[in-house]
Parts: structure tokens; C-alpha cells; sequence
């Protein structure tokens, strides 16, 4: 099942010394306010868009939630520099 959402994130990532960006943990609100951490296990897939300011990066990412394997997808804003949790697939 696929559920789009648009939930802004606190990420934490890193970048290589060539600019490549790695999700590692982000925090984000539930619409029943409860704040939900999520540690990125795998990173399964990412894309690069070009639309929009400076275009923008998406992750599809496997994570163990609630003793589960879940999938979902982050996007990373490069010219605002923000991250949002965009689809739950599972």
C-alpha cells in the first residue's frame, strides 16, 4: 500500500568529500503529534529531479519500524536544503 504524505523531517545525513548525500536518522511529527525517530537501514534506491529551486534528491529506504521492515522514500531539497518524508509504501 502506498501513502503519499508531506511530513517536513529533522535529518541527520552526511556528505562525502564529492558532495554525495547519505540519510542516516531523521524526526518527524504524526498528524497524532507524537514525535517518531527513524534510523535509514538500507537505502534502496535514489534519483536525482531537476525540477524545482536547484532540484532535489529521492531516497527509497528500508527501515526495521515497530519490528517491521518498511518502506518509504525522503526527498532533499537542494536549493532549500530541507528534507520531507514523502511516500509510506509499507
Amino acid at each position: 500500500m502506498q501513502q503519499i504524505i508531506d511530513y517536513p523531517v529533522q535529518m541527520i545525513s552526511v556528505f562525502s568529500t564529492l558532495g554525495d548525500v547519505k540519510p542516516l536518522r531523521f524526526k518527524y511529527e504524526d498528524p497524532e503529534h507524537q514525535i517518531i525517530t527513524v534510523d535509514v537501514g538500507n537505502i534502496l534506491a535514489h534519483k536525482e529531479l531537476t525540477m524545482g529551486p536547484g532540484g532535489s534528491i529521492i531516497y527509497t529506504c528500508e527501515s526495521e519500524i515497530d519490528g517491521r521492515n518498511r518502506l518509504y522514500e525522503v526527498r532533499y531539497q537542494i536549493g532549500t536544503h530541507k528534507w520531507i518524508l514523502t511516500k509510506k509504501l509499507t
